[in-house]
């Protein structure tokens, strides 16, 4: 499978990334080492100060790499790099375009690179001393399940007296530090900084969560990861991806462009199998439906957990969680591998599942004593979708009512499906807005509604709040109330503005108010 890397969504940090750390200057000839040069100007014996790939944070001495982007191309930027102090160009520009710039300054060093990406994830890993071989650093990719499985990977680490950090989703965390994070994955130049400074506090286990745009980009390309891990595939983000086949081969590259001792592989999941079958070696299966090397038996799904018998090469246990769904099944199944993997016990494994911390925005309960449930989850795909509704279903004595909405100015294709499983799997569905972006909300809606026949139990309600506290006041005794599409989200993207708007707030003060 070839991969065809895309150049859309070059994406810069919306505020200058929060860690700082200090290095020593570095020699170019050195921060290049393992890049291919197709043409050079200028001295390559000189001293970087500081690396940059968006020309707003160039400072004196320090080296500009031009990215290319469908919205923004760093080539464009290299006389402002330059005007700012830098010292060196790394750029996918032949010399010969770049004449118009007069640089024939004997101080300034310009190369030009067959990728500038994979030039920007080599000179960020060497200019913060490969921070990814100095620890245990596991890399999760997949659909779904990567937020939740570091979370439980997270607990593990601690449980065995490690110090652990992660990268995701939500935030960049170890220690007392917490950021935000404004992507999934970091650029590669923010995540060996993140990685650094773990290092340097004594981290000794990071979790990583892959996404697919990080890796077409480059962004962990050549990484030492101890642990590879792949939970499933389904559609998604196939407005950045041309189709299924590439989104896939984008996954397939946690394994294929970087060094990963052991890779965990979720069997079950059609993709799963073929990386499988691809890498051969010491790849570690897991599996509910197919023999694997981790797999469960005995399931029993409830409102309030699971249970499950774990199999691993290593002897049985009983596993009881807080987790709900058997689509956790399966991330604690790579857990558990994971565990094993690293020596820890059985009677470890056990006892951290049994009290797994609540995951923000997965499958998160909202109480305010009511009569019946409310969750937030973060499912925005309609494989994500049908697996929470299914979770709901299992142990909801009454109706299931599901808000949901699409993201605009994102995968158009994923609409309709997401209509359809409401509508087959729920009792009733508020379609509503999500991240409408810079797409007409009703647009979406409206896109939505073609997956659902006009006889089906539904409304539409455009503004998310007033649907959110629709569903709510539909709901009677023992019926639940899903939220899906946004999950721990702070917020929502009007325009091209990012307002404040959290869906557990908003159930929490509804709630609030029903009660009083």
């Amino acid at each position: 499978m070839k991969q065809t890397a895309s150049t859309k969504w070059f994406l810069f940090s919306e505020s200058d990334f929060s860690i700082e750390k200090n290095m020593s200057k570095k020699n170019i000839k050195n921060l290049i080492a393992g890049i291919e040069i197709t043409e050079s100007l200028g001295n390559r014996d000189l001293a970087i100060e500081n690396i940059a790939f968006d020309s707003r944070k160039v400072r004196q001495d320090g080296l500009f790499i031009a990215t290319p982007g469908e919205s923004h191309d760093g080539g464009a930027f290299i006389k402002e790099a330059l005007d700012k102090g830098a010292i060196a160009i790394i750029t996918e520009t032949s010399l010969e375009s770049l004449s118009l710039l007069h640089i024939d300054n004997e101080n300034i060093t310009v190369l030009s690179v067959a990728d500038s990406r994979k030039s920007l994830a080599v000179v960020s890993a060497n200019f913060y001393e490969n921070p990814s071989t100095h620890l245990n650093l596991t890399g999760i990719t997949g659909t779904n399940g990567k937020t939740t499985l570091t979370y439980i990977l997270e607990a593990l680490a601690k449980a065995d007296g490690r110090d652990a950090g992660v990268i995701g989703t939500i935030d960049c965390r170890f220690g007392k530090t917490k950021i935000p994070s404004a992507m999934t994955t970091p650029e590669s130049l923010d995540l060996n900084l993140n990685l650094r400074q773990m290092v340097d506090a004594g981290v000794t286990d990071c979790f990583l969560e892959v996404s697919s745009h990080a890796l077409s980009q480059k962004r962990v390309c050549d990484m030492n990861f101890d642990v590879g891990i792949f939970t499933n595939l389904s559609r998604d983000h196939l407005d950045f991806h041309s189709n299924m086949e590439e989104y896939k081969s984008a996954k397939a590259e946690l394994f294929r462009g970087n060094k990963v001792k052991t890779p965990i592989l979720n069997i079950d999941d059609t993709a799963g199998k073929e990386f499988a079958a691809e890498l051969k070696g010491n790849v570690v299966s897991t599996g509910i439906k197919n023999s694997a090397d981790y797999s469960a038996e005995n399931i029993s799904l409830t409102a309030v957990g699971s249970r499950f018998t774990l199999k691993t090469p290593n002897g049985s246990t009983k596993i009881r969680t807080n987790l709900l769904g058997e689509h956790n099944i399966y991330n604690l199944l790579s857990a558990s591998a994971y565990a094993l993997i690293q020596g820890m016990s059985l009677d470890m494994i056990q006892s951290t599942f049994r009290n797994i911390p609540s995951i923000p925005g997965r499958f998160e309960s909202i109480r305010k004593g009511q009569n019946f449930s409310v969750v937030v989850d973060y499912a925005h795909t309609e494989d994500a979708l049908s697996k929470a509704i299914t979770t709901a279903k299992a142990f909801t004595k009454g109706k299931v009512i599901v808000v949901f909405g699409c993201g605009g100015d994102r995968d158009k294709g994923k609409r309709e499906g997401m209509g359809r499983v409401a509508i087959e799997k729920a009792d009733f569905s508020v379609i509503t807005s999500d991240n409408p972006r810079t797409e007409d909300p009703e647009k979406i809606v409206s896109d939505i509604l073609k997956g659902i026949p006009a006889s089906a139990s539904h409304t539409a309600i455009i503004n998310r709040q007033e649907a959110i506290e629709h569903a709510i006041s539909r709901a009677e005794k023992n019926d639940l109330v899903l939220i899906a599409g946004k999950g721990h989200e702070d917020y929502q993207i009007l325009g091209t503005q990012k307002k404040h708007f959290d869906d557990r707030e908003v159930a929490r003060d509804f709630l609030e108010k029903q009660t009083h």
